[in-house]
C-alpha cells in the first residue's frame, strides 16, 4: 500500500532569490483571486460552469494579455486552479467556508507538481544539483538544511513562506505495510486548557501556554510598533521584531504538537478524540485566546495523519455529555465549567473531570468500532 508523506526542510534563498519568490506567490495570488471572481461572475449571468481547464485557456490568453504572467513557472500558474477546485468541493461538502478573496498573508505556498529528471534524463524545472543545493532554472541554486534523508519517490514539491523563513516541502510516496489494528490497545484523549491533554489510562500532559508567555512581550513590541511613523525605517524594523516573536510562538506550538502527537500515534493502535467544533468554540470571548493557543485542531489533524502512517487508527467521537456522564454507571451528572472534579451520587465514583471525560471517549469509540 502506498501512501503520501510531507516532508519539510528549511531553504536559504538569498535576498534576490527571496524577491523572485514572493513575486511569484503574488503573482499566483493575484490569479486565484481573478480566477474566483471570473467564476463568480459567469455563474451570476448565466448560471454557467467555470471549470478548471476553462480558467486554463484563459490564463493563456492572459499571458499574452499580460507578459509578468509569463516570469512564473507555469505548473504553480497552473495548479492554483486545482487549489480554486479544491476550496470549492470542501465548501460544498461542508467542511469550509465559502472560498474567499487571498490577501497578502493568506497565499504562502506554491506547488511544483514535477520534481527531478524526466524519462529522457532531461533536468526538470526542479531538481536537486548537489546534496545541499536545490536547482530551478529561473532561480539558480538555492541553499538547503536536508537534517534528514528523503525516503521515498518525490511526486511533488511545495515551496512556502512561513513568517521570515522558506522551506521545502516534499510529498514523498512510501510503500506501506498494513498492520492488525490492535482494539486492546486503544486510548481516549480528553484535551483542555488547564491540562493540555488527559489520557484514559490517568497519563496526563500539561498546557505549555506558549502565547500567554510571550504575552508581555508582544505587548511592549506592539506599542512601539504603534508609536512608530507608518513605512519608516524604525517601522520596519519593529515590525519584523513583532512577526519574529508571533514567529517563535507558532514555532513552539507545532514543537510541542508534533512531539505529542507523534508519541501517541507511535504507542496506541486506536486513538480516540472529540469532534470539537473549534470555530464555534473561539466565539466565547473569555476563552478565545487559550483555546487558540491551545492548538487543538492542528493537533487532531497531526494524530490523523500520523495514525494512518502507523497503520493506527483515529477516531472522532461525538463531544455531548463526555464531561457529564459517569463513565462506571453512565449516570448523568450535572456540572459547570468550574468544577473540576467528576462525584457521582448513584455508584460513588471520584474521577478528575478530565479523566472521566477521556474514559467516556474511550468508551465511545469502542462502541463505533464493535459498529463498524
Amino acid at each position: 500500500m502506498a501512501m503520501l508523506i510531507n516532508q519539510k526542510y528549511e531553504l536559504f534563498p538569498t535576498d534576490e532569490q527571496k524577491e523572485i519568490l514572493d513575486r511569484w506567490l503574488q503573482h499566483c495570488r493575484q490569479t486565484y483571486n481573478s480566477a474566483l471572481l471570473d467564476k463568480e461572475r459567469k455563474y451570476k449571468q448565466n448560471r454557467e460552469q467555470y471549470n478548471r481547464y476553462d480558467m486554463q485557456r484563459q490564463q493563456t490568453l492572459d499571458k499574452k494579455k499580460y507578459p509578468f504572467l509569463k516570469e512564473v513557472p507555469s505548473q504553480p500558474l497552473q495548479e492554483v486552479f486545482v487549489r480554486l477546485k479544491k476550496s470549492f468541493d470542501n465548501f460544498f461538502r461542508k467542511d469550509a467556508k465559502y472560498p474567499k478573496q487571498k490577501k497578502y498573508r493568506d497565499y504562502t505556498s506554491m506547488t511544483f507538481p514535477q520534481f527531478g529528471f524526466n524519462k529522457k534524463g532531461n533536468r526538470m524545472a526542479m531538481s536537486f544539483s548537489e546534496k545541499n543545493k536545490l536547482y530551478h532554472t529561473k532561480l539558480g541554486e538555492i541553499d538547503i538544511l536536508l537534517h534528514r534523508p528523503i525516503e521515498g519517490t518525490i511526486k511533488q514539491l511545495i515551496i512556502k513562506r512561513q513568517g521570515t523563513r522558506w522551506y521545502a516541502i516534499f510529498s514523498v510516496e512510501r510503500q506501506a505495510l498494513p498492520k492488525d489494528i490492535d482494539i486492546n490497545n486503544a486510548i481516549g484523549i480528553d484535551v483542555g486548557i488547564n491540562k493540555y491533554a488527559v489520557l484514559s489510562n490517568g497519563l496526563e500532559y500539561g498546557n505549555p501556554r506558549f502565547l500567554r508567555k510571550k504575552e508581555m512581550q508582544l505587548k511592549k513590541a506592539q506599542r512601539k510598533l504603534s508609536k512608530r511613523k507608518k513605512r519608516s525605517a524604525n517601522y520596519v524594523k519593529q515590525v519584523h521584531q513583532v512577526r519574529q516573536l508571533h514567529e517563535k510562538v507558532a514555532n513552539q506550538r507545532k514543537d510541542f504538537l508534533h512531539k505529542l502527537s507523534y508519541n501517541l500515534a507511535k504507542y496506541y493502535s486506536v486513538i480516540a478524540v472529540e469532534n470539537l467544533n473549534i470555530r464555534n468554540m473561539v466565539r466565547n470571548r473569555k476563552l478565545s485566546k487559550s483555546i487558540s493557543d491551545a492548538g487543538w485542531g492542528m493537533f487532531r489533524n497531526m494524530l490523523a495523519y500520523k495514525c494512518e502512517k502507523h497503520g493506527g487508527l483515529l477516531i472522532k467521537v461525538e463531544p455531548e455529555f463526555t464531561s457529564q456522564d459517569c463513565s462506571c454507571c453512565g449516570n448523568r451528572v450535572k456540572k459547570s465549567l468550574s468544577v473540576r472534579t467528576h462525584i457521582c451520587t448513584k455508584c460513588g465514583t471520584v474521577l478528575d473531570r478530565d479523566h472521566n471525560a477521556s474514559l467516556n471517549i474511550l468508551q465511545k469509540a469502542k462502541e463505533e468500532l464493535k459498529i463498524q
